[in-house]
């Protein structure tokens, strides 16, 4: 995406509309790893549990959230930056429900006269707007699911003639659920069908296309230490390992793998390491580190990535949280 851009960027006002087409690219930007804790961990998600971001990765993860939370989330991805807003709300009567707002801005496209003047600004942008529920079904089974209104559009400011405003929308679903299992529920396994909707059109029909729709599951084994200083030091430090298969939902590609690592001190100090073996600039290793305060998390990502036409290299991830 970000070559594309550069690329439109130097194009003539003829050539720049003929290309606005392919900047939809099919909503590729739902594939964007969300949230500083799951990039950290090789984009391992899929069996994330208690927090809001597992709304991107597995929707049954939210029915573990212990408390309200709030949530907001930035990556430097793409030409620009990607924001992420969310807001869930735990009953223990109806279960979890809440929503997110996902922007990510591929900044301004500057056309020019003869006389190098600026005559028009194209910013073209995707949204995307979620609502979420997830709730316990029998035992240690969680379920979950999200609905998405995704949207990608193309804003013009001044001489339009030639760059007329775009805009195309669609809908999708993400299902999925998590189950516990062991004596000390130590593993957690994770299913998910992510993406599945309708085709994004701009244009026309035959331009329309088809959501990445993938079929992802997941596993995390939590593995706590004693270090042998009595009753008071158990399980202050524990290990966290993940792991993530995805695959498209059609079989038209291959499978995914991505693998995590997360330790943890007395629930204050995380270290996180992982590795994905993904397509798009987004395959290698990815480091990160959360602290928790009170009601009060910060985690912080960075990938060590080649980059693509889809994402920078080396992209960072912040994230902010607070439980109420």
């Amino acid at each position: 995406m970000l070559g594309l851009l550069t690329l439109l960027a130097a194009l003539p006002p003829a050539s720049l509309a003929a290309q606005d087409a392919p900047l939809n690219a099919g909503a590729l930007f739902l594939l964007l790893p969300v949230g500083a804790h799951p990039a950290a961990m090789g984009q391992a998600g899929t069996a994330l549990e208690g927090r809001g971001d597992a709304a991107f990765w597995n929707p049954a993860g939210l029915a573990t959230l212990p408390a309200s939370e709030f949530g907001l989330h930035t990556a430097s991805l793409a030409a620009g930056r990607a924001h992420v807003v969310t807001a869930y709300f735990p009953s223990p009567r109806i279960g979890v429900v809440g929503g997110a707002v996902y922007l990510v801005d591929y900044g301004d496209l500057e056309s020019t006269d003869s006389a190098g003047h600026t005559v028009a600004r194209v910013s073209p942008r995707n949204l995307e707007f979620l609502a979420s529920y997830a709730t316990g079904v029998a035992g240690p089974l969680v379920l979950g699911v999200s609905y998405k209104l995704v949207e990608f559009r193309v804003d013009c400011s001044g001489d339009c003639r030639d760059f007329p405003s775009e805009r195309g929308v669609t809908h999708a679903l993400d299902v999925g659920g998590q189950v516990t299992l062991g004596q000390a529920q130590d593993l957690r396994i994770g299913f998910a069908l992510r993406n599945v909707g309708f085709p994004l059109q701009v244009e026309n029909r035959a331009q329309a296309d088809p959501l990445p729709a993938r079929l992802v599951l997941g596993a995390l084994y939590r593995l706590p230490f004693h270090p042998g200083n009595g009753p008071d030091g158990a399980g202050r430090v524990d290990l966290q390992v993940a792991a993530d298969v995805h695959r498209p939902w059609d079989g038209d590609g291959p499978s995914e793998m991505r693998l995590g690592l997360d330790v943890g001190y007395e629930g204050l100090l995380r270290l996180r390491g992982g590795y994905a073996f993904v397509p798009d600039g987004l395959s290698g290793p990815s480091v990160g580190v959360g602290v928790t305060s009170g009601s009060i998390g910060v985690d912080l990502a960075r990938m060590f990535t080649s980059g693509s036409d889809l994402v920078v290299p080396n992209p960072t991830f912040f994230s902010f949280r607070v439980v109420f």
